[in-house]
C-alpha cells in the first residue's frame, strides 16, 4: 500500500505539472469571445501547477497525514476549490460569453471560499484543531468553534454540487439549442466531452463527500487514482477546445447575428420555403444558418424563427428531415446507387451521419428502408 501510494501521488504530482505547463504554454488567439476561456486557462494552469507544488512539498518533506479523519479542512477546501473551478471552466466552454448573474455566483462563491480560509486560520491561532475520527467526536466537539467551521464548509460543499449542477444542465442545454439552431450537421460540434467531464467531476465530488464522511488509506489511493486520470484527460480535451471554437463561434456569439433584409417580411414564410425547396441548397454539405439566409436576402434571427414557428423545427431538425426526403427520392430513382453516394447527394459528410439521422427520423436504417 505504502509503494502504491507513492507512485500515484508521483503520477499525481508529474500529470499536474506538466499539464499546467501545457495551458499555460499553448496559444490562445486575441479575441473578445475568448477572454473568460482565457482566464479560465490561466487559473486552471495555476491551480494544476500549485497541486503539483504542495503535493511535492508534502510527499518530500514527509508531511502526509495517514491518520484518517472527518471533514479535514484541507480536503473541504480543495474539494470546494475545484468545484468552483471545474464548473466555471466547463460553463465557459459551453458560454463564452457569460452572463453577469452566471458570474457573479461564482465570484460570491469565490469569495465564501476565501472566508472560510480566513475563519479558519484565525481560529488554528486561538486554538487547538479538534482531531474528529469518529461520528461520536463529531457530535461530542460539536460546539468548538473548528468544528462548527468545518460542518459548515461541508454544507457549504454540498450546497455547491447541487448548484454548479443545476447551473450546467441549463448552460448545456442552451448549447446545444444553439448549435441545432445554427448548423446541419453538430456529430463534431456536440462537445460530449464536457457533459463527460461535468458528470465525471460530479462523481469525483461526491467520492469527496463520502471521503469526508468515510476517511481510509485505501479509499484515499483510490481517490487519488481517480484525479490523475480526469485531471489528464481534462487538461488534453481543454487544450482541444482552442482548434474548434472558431467553427462553433458565429452560433454562439449573439452579436454576430448579420441582418441583411431591413424590409417588411409581406411575403412571409412560404416564399422563402418555396426558394429553400426549389434551390436545394439545403443539400449544400456543411449548410449554416448564416449561409442560408444569406442566399435568401433574409436576417439569420429572421430565418431562425420561421422554421423554429413554422416547421416547428430547429434548424438542424428540419435540414436533416429534408436531406431524408430527398435520400428516399433518390434510392427509390437510382436503386442500385451505393448508400455512400446517396449520402453525399444529400450534404452529409459522413455515411455513418447519414445513417443516424436517417434511423432518427424514420425508424430505419437505409438499407433497411430501401429493402
Amino acid at each position: 500500500m505504502a509503494y502504491y501510494y507513492l507512485f500515484i501521488n508521483l503520477a499525481f504530482i508529474i500529470s499536474g505539472y506538466i499539464s499546467g505547463l501545457l495551458l499555460l504554454s499553448f496559444p490562445i488567439p486575441d479575441n473578445d469571445f475568448l477572454k473568460n476561456y482565457t482566464i479560465s486557462s490561466r487559473i486552471l494552469a495555476a491551480s494544476y501547477i500549485l497541486l503539483a507544488v504542495v503535493s511535492t512539498v508534502v510527499l518530500f518533506l514527509g508531511l502526509a497525514d495517514y491518520q484518517p479523519e472527518y471533514l479535514k479542512f484541507s480536503g473541504l477546501l480543495i474539494s470546494s476549490t475545484q468545484s468552483l473551478l471545474f464548473s466555471y471552466t466547463l460553463v465557459t466552454l459551453l458560454n463564452p460569453q457569460q452572463s453577469r448573474k452566471r458570474n457573479s455566483i461564482f465570484k460570491i462563491h469565490a469569495l465564501i471560499i476565501l472566508l472560510f480560509l480566513i475563519g479558519y486560520v484565525l481560529l488554528f491561532m486561538v486554538q487547538n484543531e479538534p482531531v474528529l475520527t469518529s461520528m461520536p467526536d463529531i457530535a461530542f466537539k460539536f460546539l468548538q468553534p473548528l468544528t462548527i467551521l468545518r460542518v459548515t464548509f461541508f454544507a457549504f460543499y454540498l450546497y455547491q454540487i447541487m448548484v454548479y449542477s443545476l447551473i450546467f444542465s441549463k448552460a448545456i442545454g442552451k448549447y446545444n439549442s444553439s448549435i441545432d439552431n445554427y448548423f446541419s450537421e453538430t456529430g463534431t460540434i456536440k462537445l460530449n466531452w464536457i457533459k463527460v467531464a461535468f458528470i465525471s467531476a460530479l462523481i469525483i465530488g461526491l467520492m469527496a463527500v463520502i471521503f469526508q464522511t468515510l476517511p481510509s488509506l485505501l479509499f484515499d489511493n483510490i481517490f487519488t487514482t481517480v484525479i490523475v486520470v480526469f485531471y489528464t484527460g481534462f487538461a488534453i480535451n481543454f487544450i482541444h477546445y482552442n482548434k474548434i471554437y472558431h467553427i462553433i463561434e458565429p452560433a454562439l456569439n449573439t452579436y454576430t447575428q448579420i441582418e441583411i433584409d431591413q424590409t417588411p417580411k409581406k411575403s412571409g414564410w412560404g416564399l422563402y420555403k418555396q426558394k429553400i425547396l426549389e434551390s436545394k441548397i439545403y443539400l449544400k454539405e456543411g449548410i449554416t444558418l448564416i449561409e442560408m439566409a444569406q442566399s435568401l436576402n433574409v436576417g439569420r434571427s429572421t430565418l431562425s424563427n420561421f422554421i423554429n414557428t413554422e416547421e416547428n423545427k430547429n434548424f438542424n431538425n428540419w435540414i436533416n428531415h429534408l436531406r431524408i426526403s430527398e435520400a428516399k427520392n433518390l434510392m427509390i430513382s437510382n436503386p442500385d446507387s451505393p448508400l455512400s453516394c446517396i449520402a453525399m447527394k444529400t450534404g452529409y459528410s459522413e455515411p455513418s451521419n447519414f445513417s443516424r439521422e436517417f434511423k432518427q427520423i424514420t425508424g430505419e436504417t437505409p438499407l433497411a428502408w430501401r429493402k
